[in-house]
């Protein structure tokens, strides 16, 4: 019974003793003969296999010795710390903690990590984080004056704030490939060494469509270099495999280019995406440029040479003639977005070069009151790449001329993406028809039984040809009249010949 009891104690102790040791944050010292470790930061080979190399070894020893979350290796003054990181706040032998030059955590398995619990680390020289699923610090680095190379990398980490690395003075290198970043602010470095901090940022999923806050990544400053940013692809849907460096500097040179464009002072600019050709291997900016509701009242004369879409909505543009002029600059902008201007007359468009080329074309909710639809139909009729024409929310006459031919217009064509909201709106409108929708009237809607409209063209042609029918009928009697009785036309005896 006695022995019973004894073994009781034992174990009650020795669970007490592993409760403690966990709670203490205990650490687990080894030295170099265990493993060798003292060439782990002086080749960067090496780095990447810092978790698989340690991670075997901890399991190894840890069958045996139920080792705490971190280990130390006493002649390297190294700690390794698998799973989640330790918290030391009730760690009873801090000076050990603070004699630690490198701190290798990996397989950390929370979706945060805190910095802060570095802050007794205050010898910090080399600091490697890797192999983990957290996706954010919380908190900054703390002020750590010896930290001089960084390896974040091979983690899941979305963010990161640009202050995390504010308050190291020493520090030199900082690695943060192969994580999930996708938007990075301006890393301030507030280092007091002469030397260029090294940055790299290779293998993460940039947000290239966030100009604004990775554009720093593509500039140059003297505290920093980004080492490897030519060697940077986005990841976000409008530039995806495209070079990030490419992609800003086309940013900036474009938004460089509006800004010293008078006319476009007040207006948008931004890369809509970059196409590669084959022929130069190289890549092309496809820019848009967006001047809604600036108080236009002429188009402007120049736009950047790449651009392909053009936005100057909700304005005040009357003519369309500047779409049409020989080595016009919109002669390669395929989209053009015009709704709710005061554009009246469309006809400057018949035989233009850039309405036989256009892509989108939207007039909705101008003042158009008649189109000239042969013209329309002929160009696209020729066109290829037309796909979208918008003519909602006009002045549409829908008389008997105007109608039937717009209506059929609309019928033939499924371009014209918005045909059934077309309405019959203009004072010139029978009542009975106005506000109605096209689509749904008939020629018998429009065209009152008996009632017969023809335009000058018309009347002139049935002129000519009544006079034509009377000349010949007169051409007959006189041939008839000279046959008959030999006698010559009154109008031939009385020409003279000489």
């Amino acid at each position: 019974m006695e022995k019973i009891i004894i073994h009781i104690i034992l174990l009650i102790t020795l669970l007490l003793t592993c409760i403690l040791n966990v709670s203490n944050g205990n650490i687990k010292t080894f030295y170099d003969t265990d493993l060798e470790t003292s060439n782990f930061f002086h080749d960067q080979r090496n780095v990447n296999q810092l978790c698989d190399k340690l991670g075997e070894f901890y399991e190894e020893k840890n069958e045996i010795l139920n080792l705490p979350r971190c280990i130390r290796f006493k002649n390297t003054m190294m700690l390794y710390c698998q799973g989640e990181m330790e918290n030391f706040r009730n760690y009873t032998n801090k000076p050990k903690l603070e004699r630690i030059e490198t701190l290798i955590v990996c397989y950390h398995n929370s979706s945060t990590f805190d910095a802060n619990l570095l802050k007794y680390f205050i010898k910090l020289k080399n600091l490697f984080i890797g192999y983990s699923s957290f996706n954010q610090f919380i908190n900054k680095l703390p002020r750590l004056e010896s930290l001089s190379f960084i390896n974040i990398t091979r983690n899941e980490l979305m963010t990161l704030k640009g202050d995390f690395f504010s308050d190291l003075p020493s520090v030199n290198t900082i690695d943060l490939r192969y994580n999930q970043l996708q938007l990075v602010e301006k890393i301030q470095i507030n280092s007091n060494t002469n030397s260029t901090v090294q940055i790299y940022l290779y293998g993460n999923l940039w947000n290239c469509s966030q100009a604004k806050i990775i554009k720093w990544i593509a500039g140059s400053d003297l505290k920093y270099d980004v080492v490897d940013k030519k060697k940077l692809n986005c990841s976000d849907h409008k530039f995806r495999a495209r070079p990030l460096y490419t992609v800003m500097n086309f940013k900036n040179s474009l938004t460089k280019l509006c800004k010293d464009l008078k006319d476009l002072r007040n207006c948008t600019c931004h890369i809509s995406f970059l196409r590669y050709e084959e022929d130069t291997r190289s890549f092309k900016p496809v820019a848009s440029v967006n001047c809604s509701g600036k108080g236009f009242y002429n188009f402007p004369e120049m736009l950047p040479p790449y651009t392909n879409t053009f936005f100057i909505d909700h304005n005040k543009i009357r003519s369309l003639d500047a779409l049409c002029f020989k080595n016009s600059t919109y002669n390669n902008v395929h989209d053009i977005y015009l709704e709710y201007n005061e554009i009246r007359d469309v006809s400057v468009l018949d035989n233009c070069q850039w309405f036989e080329n256009f892509r989108v074309l939207n007039l909705k909710g101008n003042l158009i009151e008649r189109i000239p639809v042969f013209a329309f139909s002929n160009s696209l009729e020729l066109s290829n790449h037309a796909t979208k024409l918008l003519l909602s929310e006009n002045n549409w006459i829908c008389s008997c001329r105007y109608a039937p031919r717009l209506l059929k217009l609309c019928q033939k064509y499924d371009l014209i993406a918005d045909k059934r909201k077309i309405r019959c709106r203009n004072e010139k409108n029978d009542p009975d028809i106005n506000g109605r929708l096209l689509m749904e009237l008939t020629k018998n809607d429009v065209c009152k039984v008996n009632q017969i409209i023809l335009n000058k063209f018309e009347i002139m042609s049935i002129i000519f040809t009544i006079l034509i029918i009377l000349l010949l009928l007169n051409l007959l009697y006189d041939w008839y009249r000279y046959k008959s009785s030999g006698k010559l036309p009154w109008i031939v005896l009385n020409t003279p010949l000489f």
